[in-house]
């Protein structure tokens, strides 16, 4: 991490000192009394099931200092604070500050981890990168990604995530992004943003928190309605991306390579170079314009830009192929919304061999659930598929729109049996896609699939 001093963190957290704080540098910021090393500040945050201020007493002869909401019986010295987690962003934000690095701010409804990776991936040819790591994308785990800068990282990748009204408020003034990219505005969150406007308002509640004196930039998504029609203020600049003529950063010449690789034409301007990206998907081609964009605005050369991309690694559970008994079994359980649920289901689509998806609920659709899971019901009719599989209350909407279009071998089922069905049915040459929220836990069913009897 950045140096700090522990008289600076409290300042940071305009917190009271009980006791004497050393005159030393804390050695690592953390939330989790099983990371605590020699000389760590300890933030004791309080939850409904673990209260952090029961592990300093037994962290005393360990931490340098602890951050508290109440003051603890315990041979330390301790910060004082209203709200522990108040604090962690006050840090957060002081550190994103201090550290004076370019904070790229990646938010949208589907694909922020991909582009996420992809820009962490082309920035990294011109700049030591950190990047968030995991789900760290909300008001926790972002200051927590600030916690792990050092001193010789010069840019951050930031993924920013939301649910409710205001949150993005108050992420990007612990961000104070640079750049910011807007992936896309789809029906996600509706239980609680409305509607497709109601997303892009709660998204571009970042806009006016982005750093002012860098040249602020937003990077648009050209082919979503909401945000080619986003009146952008005089004080911010946009760079748009897409397959349209008119966009800065386009894509011609696309050419899948089924399931392992896209070739395409990436065109910056005036310039162009050939890239094969190792994804596939139209939309995989989308997010790495976003990438390239951000690339050029970090004053990256074409050159590097494509070895950025072709360097693209994709995380676990983002499209992850896992070979089993001469089948691939395509682990995308990390997340899911109508959109990236057809997209997903379009990559299927392009397998060789048979093609079996496992799909579960998709959340936090409020009035519109029904709908938009008989609109991946019929989507998932319209592909080919061999066999469809169904677990999830809601997602029953799911195969039940999908035979009403034809598809005989669509089945809703229980956990267990669906795994058993699969686990028999898989042969070699055979592609399943598993794919569903995060709540659903569906890896946990690819374990039961995988595992040996």
């Amino acid at each position: 991490m950045i140096k700090l001093t522990l008289k600076e963190i409290a300042e940071a957290v305009g917190g009271r000192i009980k006791g004497e704080l050393p005159d030393s540098f804390a050695a690592s910021i953390v939330t989790d009394s099983r990371k605590a090393e020699p000389g760590s500040v300890f933030i004791a945050l309080t939850g409904q099931k673990v209260d952090g201020h029961s592990f300093i007493k037994g962290l005393e002869s360990i931490i340098s200092c602890a951050i508290v909401e109440r003051e603890v019986e315990a041979d330390v010295p301790q910060i004082v604070v209203w709200s522990t987690f108040k604090a962690v962003g006050a840090l957060g934000s002081y550190i994103r500050m201090k550290s004076g690095v370019t904070v790229i701010g990646v938010t949208g409804s589907v694909g922020k981890t991909s582009v996420k990776e992809l820009t962490a991936s082309v920035v990294s040819q011109g700049f030591n990168v950190l990047k968030t790591e995991k789900n760290h994308n909300n008001e926790l785990g972002l200051p927590l990604t600030l916690f792990r800068l050092e001193e010789d990282n010069s840019a951050a990748v930031l993924e920013m995530g939301i649910s409710f009204f205001g949150e993005m408020t108050r992420l990007s003034a612990i961000a104070r992004p640079d750049i910011a990219i807007f992936t896309n505005i789809e029906n996600v969150h509706t239980e609680n943003l409305i509607d497709r406007d109601g997303v892009l308002r709660a998204k571009t509640e970042l806009v006016p928190n982005m750093r002012e004196d860098h040249d602020p930039v937003l990077i648009l998504n050209a082919e979503d309605d909401k945000l080619a029609g986003y009146q952008v203020p005089e004080n911010r600049r946009a760079v748009y991306y897409g397959f349209n003529e008119n966009c800065f950063a386009r894509a011609e010449n696309i050419v899948p390579h089924g399931m392992e690789s896209t070739e395409f034409t990436l065109i910056m301007g005036e310039e162009k170079i050939d890239v094969e990206l190792p994804a596939s998907g139209r939309h995989m081609v989308m997010n790495s314009l976003a990438a390239a964009a951000a690339g050029h605005e970090m004053g990256l050369t074409l050159q590097e830009i494509k070895r950025g991309l072709e360097a693209y690694v994709p995380v676990d559970g983002r499209m992850s192929r896992i070979p089993y008994k001469g089948a691939t079994i395509i682990n995308d359980c990390y997340n899911a919304s109508p959109a990236s649920m057809k997209a997903s289901l379009g990559v299927l689509a392009k397998a060789e061999g048979r093609k079996l998806a496992l799909l579960g609920d998709m959340l936090e659709l409020g009035d519109r659930s029904n709908e938009l899971h008989e609109e991946v019901g019929r989507f998932a009719a319209s592909i080919g598929l061999d066999m469809l599989v169904i677990v999830g209350s809601s997602a029953r909407l799911i195969s039940a729109a999908a035979k009403t279009l034809g598809l005989e071998n669509a089945f809703h089922a229980d956990r267990d049996e669906a795994a058993e069905l699969l686990k028999n049915e898989l042969r070699a040459g055979d592609t399943l896609l598993v794919k569903a929220s995060r709540g659903m836990a569906l890896e946990k069913m690819i374990a039961k699939i995988t595992e040996e009897q």
